[in-house]
């Protein structure tokens, strides 16, 4: 999730756009070196938009500044695939260049499932559920994620520094996909 979250938790460090990007649930928890992370953004974007940005995994870059890669590595059919991500973040002074390799299903046009490969990932586990749906001209982004990283996170700045992230990353990303939907045609 720390690209968004992934997706989407993927998942900025400031933007220029005012928007109407809403945050209205997000909640983490820590136990035993596993983080678990829900959230809950409204953005005025049509949905159809906000899916082909997120489903265009060569273009995560632009969505989140945290992102520095992403490319599709493996593509079983049109909604399997699997994605390598680079992705760089800091929580306080603690910085770190992350490699992540995800499966991805997208089951279009709800719902977008990304499991970690740990083998080629600096994450042991992570299962990760992104619902997209319209709420009038608006779209409803629902996140559940479930994170064990395999790297070193401070005991006395983790969970209370993670969230402040998480609430940052996304607060950022969600208006940069807010943004970019808005600018598509």
């Amino acid at each position: 999730m720390w690209h968004r979250a992934t997706v989407w938790l993927a998942l900025g460090l400031g933007t220029p756009y005012a928007a109407a990007a809403t945050i209205e649930a997000l909640e983490t928890a820590h136990d035993a070196g596993r983080y678990t992370v829900t959230f809950e953004v409204v953005l005025a974007a049509d949905r159809d938009k906000v899916w082909r940005i997120m489903t265009d995994y060569e273009q995560l870059p632009r969505v989140s500044k945290t992102i520095l890669e992403s490319r599709v590595l493996k593509q079983e059919n049109a909604h399997h695939q699997q994605v390598g991500l680079t992705l760089q973040g800091c929580i306080l002074f603690f910085c770190k260049t992350l490699k992540r390799v995800m499966n991805i299903e997208a089951r279009p046009p709800l719902e977008i499932r990304m499991t970690e490969d740990p083998a080629h990932s600096d994450f042991r586990y992570a299962v990760e559920r992104w619902e997209i749906t319209r709420e009038g001209s608006a779209t409803r982004l629902n996140y559940s994620a479930e994170l064990e990283p395999d790297f070193f996170i401070p005991p006395l700045i983790g969970p209370v520094a993670v969230k402040y992230f998480l609430r940052r990353e996304i607060r950022t990303t969600a208006v940069e996909v807010e943004a970019l939907a808005n600018h598509e045609k």
